[in-house]
C-alpha cells in the first residue's frame, strides 16, 4: 500500500477547494495510478472521491516515490466550473466527446 506524506495543505477559499502537495511512496509495487491516488487522498482528507482532482503527479526514474499536486473541491459545481475540461475528463467527472458530435 503506498504511503502518503503531505507537504502541505492551503485552503483556497476563494475558489472553494483544499490544495495538497504531497509525497507518495511505494516499494514493491508498480506506481499508483490515478484513481489509486484519488483514493488515498479522500481516504485521509475524508473526502468524497469524486471530488478529488489529481492534478499532477511526478515520478523520478529509479525512485519510488511520486510528488504530486492536488485538490478537493468543497462540491462538484465549483470543481465543473474552475478546471479544464481536459482535467475533469482526465479525473472522471466529464466525458470525452466522440468526433461528430
Amino acid at each position: 500500500m503506498p504511503e502518503l506524506k503531505v507537504e502541505k495543505v492551503s485552503d483556497n477559499v476563494l475558489l472553494k477547494r483544499k490544495e495538497i502537495t504531497y509525497t507518495m511512496h511505494y516499494s514493491g509495487e508498480p506506481t499508483p495510478q490515478r484513481s489509486k491516488i484519488k483514493e488515498i487522498i479522500a481516504k485521509n482528507f475524508s473526502a468524497n472521491p469524486e471530488l478529488v482532482i489529481v492534478d499532477r503527479n511526478i515520478q523520478e526514474t529509479g525512485k519510488h516515490e511520486v510528488k504530486g499536486y492536488s485538490k478537493i473541491y468543497q462540491n462538484k459545481e465549483s470543481a465543473m466550473l474552475y478546471e479544464p475540461d481536459y482535467e475533469l475528463i482526465r479525473n472522471g467527472l466529464k466525458e470525452k466527446k466522440k468526433e461528430g458530435q
